[in-house]
């Protein structure tokens, strides 16, 4: 009763406004009582109240980072006037679905950066995995931007399935306010792949630059990428409809993956090209359909990649 962080802050101007330039809030997997409006019994802290005057007067670039699995199912509940504030001035949504699994994703979706947005990289948009644990242990929240507000993150690349957003606004002090807002916990980030910094790393990196809270790039020259053959197993595993294949080359030449039964017959090729080799590796989609365009049964299929000096098979499974 009481004990948030908007109980707890006498002034946020002189306590935090004028001392801090960002504020990361992570629920984790908590269902209720995540960013408080002062009206519940749960907690009477006016969690929203703070962080809405944080971003209104602040005149240090003020930025905000939201960050947990229910905090917008939530969050479109509440009555409180602050709470309606900072979504109607510094982060404008709306809630397409308060459980991805309900809204068609896998258990642990990948999350794909856009074009154009802080999320996207030299080498091409930032990926991860929204990490769902069993079937029931996580529901993430399925966002869509409007008014202001950006899509920068999606799950499995479904513009209508957004899983960050981000806007900036201008505040009543003449400054600009900055917020970044993900519908799934910092908590859940895994890896879809081998690679250095870990994505966990990487996506704060990019929102905390994003906000401009003084991280530059590293100035040393960085050791050139190590490339290596490889072929990375399916996910999502069993799937329905589609699935993601990631692979690597480590020389220039003709790359082929192609999809077979388990009878050997060709189902479908997916690359058939000339290749050279990208440090981020490659990326391909799946949607279970045979080079007729017909959906493919469920059962076991294989994936064989075939390039310079190497070939790889690898099992996967459609479960309708």
């Amino acid at each position: 009763m009481g004990n948030g962080p908007g109980r707890r802050v006498v002034d946020v101007i002189l306590q935090l406004a004028i001392v801090y330039q960002t504020i990361i809030w992570n629920t984790g997997d908590l269902r209720e009582g995540l960013i408080s409006d002062g009206e519940k019994s749960l907690d009477l802290s006016d969690d929203f109240g703070m962080l809405f005057t944080f971003l209104d007067q602040s005149p240090n670039q003020p930025g905000l980072y939201i960050t947990g699995d229910n905090i917008a199912e939530e969050w479109v509940t509440l009555s409180g006037p602050a709470a309606t504030d900072v979504r109607a001035t510094y982060i404008n949504f709306d809630l397409v679905n308060g459980d991805h699994k309900a809204a068609g994703e896998p258990t642990s979706p990948l999350v794909i950066g856009q074009p154009g947005s802080c999320f996207d990289g030299p080498h091409g948009p930032d990926s991860l995995v929204a990490f769902g644990g069993c079937p029931g242990k996580n529901s993430f929240d399925v966002l869509a931007a409007t008014s202001a507000s950006q899509l920068a993150m999606t799950y499995s690349n479904n513009p209508a399935h957004g899983a960050v957003l981000t806007q900036v606004t201008p505040n009543s002090v003449g400054d600009t306010a900055r917020v970044a807002f993900s519908g799934f916990s910092y908590h859940e980030i895994r890896d879809d792949r081998v690679q250095s910094p870990v994505d966990r790393v990487q996506h704060l990196f990019r929102i905390l630059k994003w906000i401009d809270s003084g991280i530059a790039d590293p100035t040393v020259v960085p050791d050139p990428p190590h490339l290596r053959n490889e072929l990375a197993q399916n996910y999502p595993n069993p799937f329905n409809p589609s699935t993601t294949i990631r692979y690597s080359i480590k020389e220039r030449g003709r790359v082929t993956l192609r999809i077979y039964s388990v009878a050997g017959k060709l189902v479908r090729t997916l690359v058939d090209d000339i290749q050279s080799p990208l440090a981020e590796g490659f990326l391909v989609m799946w949607d279970g359909t045979s080079t007729s365009g017909n959906a493919t049964a469920s059962g076991v299929y294989f994936y064989r990649l075939t390039a310079k000096n190497f070939t790889k098979t690898k099992k996967m499974i459609i479960l309708k």
